[in-house]
């Protein structure tokens, strides 16, 4: 409380803007000014330095306020301008973490992952509607990062496969045989952009997917 003045009580009538629990806003504070002024003793009136110190914290506090609803509308600009660039990914093709995907009669499919380190084997493991192993494959040796592999869309013995919804899961293992990290990543088309709670989403193969997952962009 500011020396030198009585509390006031607090009200519900619109003159008196300080409440149970209210935050002081700059203009309570300068009303609490105000009000110290018209009820200083008037043989012991306040000294001009410690004025001076309360209306610099006056000052300071309207400039805070200031620079909080600049940053407000700061944030509001930059989360719009995001938002509408969002909005072109609708019709590109992306990559996000999944392990599904179409295959077309006679088509091939190219599958994309990611290994956390150097490894000394890789293999990816394809699987079809019902969750049958339909194809295992070994890539060798790979290193670190995201990777593409060409799946020509056939089984082990290199048949082709019929048209449908497959899925695929890579393993991958050090020189000394223990397991390496990996990740999977599905191509789709981006049909629609969702914005949540301040996030955005992407609807790619009917999944909700956040944009900061996706990882690559193809036209």
């Amino acid at each position: 409380m500011i020396a030198g003045i009585n509390p006031i009580p607090s009200t519900n009538s619109e003159g008196n803007s300080l409440t149970s629990g209210a935050s002081l806003g700059k203009n309570d504070f300068l009303k609490l000014l105000v009000a110290q002024l018209e009820h200083q003793d008037p043989l012991a009136p306040q000294e001009g330095q410690e004025f001076a110190a309360q209306l610099a914290q006056f000052s300071s506090l309207e400039q805070l306020t200031n620079i909080n609803d600049n940053l407000e509308a700061s944030q509001a600009f930059d989360l719009a301008l995001s938002n509408s660039s969002m909005v072109n990914l609708i019709g590109k093709t992306v990559d996000a973490p999944g392990n599904k995907f179409e295959l077309g009669k006679g088509e091939t499919e190219t599958l994309s992952f990611s290994i956390g380190e150097d490894a000394s084997e890789v293999s990816i493991d394809i699987f079809n509607s019902a969750g049958a192993n339909v194809a295992s494959l070994s890539l060798g040796a790979q290193s670190a990062g995201q990777k593409e592999f060409v799946w020509p869309g056939t089984d082990s013995s290199g048949a082709p496969l019929p048209a449908g919804t497959y899925s695929f899961g890579v393993s991958a293992e050090d020189a000394s045989g223990n397991f390496i990290e990996a990740g999977t990543f599905s191509a789709g088309v981006v049909t629609d952009i969702l914005f949540e709670e301040g996030e955005t989403f992407a609807i790619v193969n009917g999944q909700k997917v956040s944009v900061n997952e996706i990882s690559k962009v193809s036209l």
